[in-house]
Order: structure tokens, then sequence, then C-alpha cells
């Protein structure tokens, strides 16, 4: 009986601490500095830093990269999404290499890359709040009636203030 009562003890400190452990991976590499380490993102680092939500926030608060590219709806979601782009992103950084990609091209398919789960879990409030205020009710019912296709990033430009003109120059050779 003592040994079942000590194995269980174990087991659940095992559990506590690798959730722990896990936890603190993955806020250690949510942020701009893990993802700015990348050579090839270092543009899109520069310009989070010039954003009102990266580093020119007049409150303090600042976003964590997978807020906004990670989908917030489910945990499974994103572990699955946050281990399948860390992967790619990897071998496209040290093996594949990155310079081929057409960073100019990519901006025109943002709404690939950023998820509006991540806007609403931050401005949770949103839609009661729209309710209470005119002009934001007429701007996001829409949106909320599920009436338009449009996602946060087609009418708010967030996350990257001005990234185009961080972003290398284009090549005319360049095909991605």
């Amino acid at each position: 009986m003592l040994f079942i009562l000590i194995s269980a003890a174990l087991s659940g400190i095992v559990a506590i601490l690798s959730w722990i452990g896990t936890d603190a991976a993955l806020h250690a590499t949510s942020g701009q500095k893990f993802c700015g380490s990348c050579h090839s993102m270092k543009p899109m680092q520069a310009s989070f830093l010039q954003d009102i939500h990266g580093g020119n926030s007049p409150t303090g608060i600042q976003a964590l990269c997978t807020d906004c590219h990670l989908p917030q709806d489910n945990y499974a979601t994103y572990l699955y999404v946050k281990a399948r782009n860390g992967a790619w992103d990897v071998l496209k950084e040290y093996v594949l290499g990155a310079e081929d990609v057409d960073w100019h091209q990519k901006l025109n398919h943002a709404n690939d890359y950023v998820y509006d789960s991540g806007c609403l879990k931050c401005h949770n409030n949103l839609e009661q709040g729209s309710e209470r205020i005119n002009k934001q009710y007429v701007a996001h019912k829409p949106y909320f009636q599920e009436t338009t296709q449009k996602s946060c990033i087609d009418c708010h430009s967030v996350g990257h203030k001005n990234l185009a003109s961080y972003l290398p120059i284009r090549s005319v050779t360049q095909n991605n």
C-alpha cells in the first residue's frame, strides 16, 4: 500500500513539474526575442518593436508573436500549429535557406499567418463594447454577425508598423 501511495505522489509531482516545464518552454519560445533570433525574422522583429502592440506600447503591454501568429481558440490546435510552424521555420532557416523568401509577397497573404482568435483573446469584450459605442458597433456588426469574410487585419493594420520598409528589397528573380 505504501508503494502505491509513494508511486501516486511521485507521478503527481512528475506531472506537475512536466506541466511547469512545458509552460516555461512554450513561453520562452513565444516572444520577439526568441522569434527574432533567426536572421530572416530580423525585419519582423524591428517593425514589431515600433508597433503599438509591440515595443511602442504606451501601456507597457506587449503582445507575444504567438498571440497573433498561432490560433488561440483551443490548446490542442495551438500546440499542433506551434510545433508544425516551428519545425518548418527551423528547417527553412537553417537547412533550406530563407534567402529566397519573398516577404513582400507574403504580406499579400497576411491572413494566412494571423489568427482572429488572437485578436479576440486580448480584445475579449469587443462585441459587448461595440454594442455600447455606436461607431464601433457599426464597424464591427458585419464581423460579429458573420455577414463578412473580412478578418481583423483586413481593417486594422497592427503588429508590425511599416513592415514593408524593414523588409529586404525585392529581387526581380525571386518567386517565393
